[in-house]
């Protein structure tokens, strides 16, 4: 069976979200319950699969490029550990004020993932996040979307995208994931 393209948001998703702040340090980089079980069983179902994250605390001067990306590679090596697989990691550096083309709600992040997957079918692919930007990035694709229950403007995310799929964890999406896959022949 094909296996079909995933993008996840990385804050509120795979690990827990600082209130107020952003994950500078391995140390403060916390794995929501169950992510990594998640992840392991994501991809079995699903290739690639993309983590597209928001980081304008770079843009603000808040972290270095060079502390996201320890973040990454420690985010990496223990997914990995763990038996899961992310094939690539795209995340938007700059100021929200600065109107790149990269920043979700914008696709420049997706478009980087077809350079890189050219066999990457967007109307196939699924895109998992807690904010509006990632399901306005999803939906302007042709994904299908799924929220992350959560955030506090939950209510409005609802109203703005009610054909989104509702899950408590990338844990429960999983799950739904691999009870679709066993009761058809298509992968989620």
């Amino acid at each position: 069976m094909a296996k079909r393209p995933l993008f996840l948001d990385r804050d509120g998703v795979i690990n827990k979200r600082l209130k107020g702040d952003y994950v500078r340090y391995p140390h403060q980089f916390v794995f929501e319950n169950r992510a990594l079980d998640a992840l392991r069983t994501l991809a079995e179902l699903f290739y690639p699969i993309i983590v597209v994250s928001n980081q304008a605390g770079v843009g603000k001067g808040l972290i270095a490029l060079e502390d996201v990306e320890v973040v990454h590679q420690y985010m990496l090596s223990k997914v990995e550990d763990a038996g899961g697989r992310i094939d690539k990691v795209y995340f938007c550096p700059h100021h929200p004020e600065e109107g790149c083309l990269c920043r979700k709600p914008a696709l420049g992040m997706a478009y980087r993932a077809q350079c890189d997957f050219p066999e990457l079918i967007f109307e196939e692919a699924w895109m998992v996040g807690d904010s509006l930007s990632d399901m306005q990035m999803g939906s302007s694709l042709g994904m299908r979307t799924a929220l992350i229950l959560g955030k506090e403007e939950e209510a409005a995310l609802l109203e703005a995208f009610p054909v989104a799929r509702r899950f408590h964890s990338l844990w429960d999406f999983a799950v739904y994931c691999r009870a679709e896959a066993s009761s058809s022949s298509e992968n989620c």
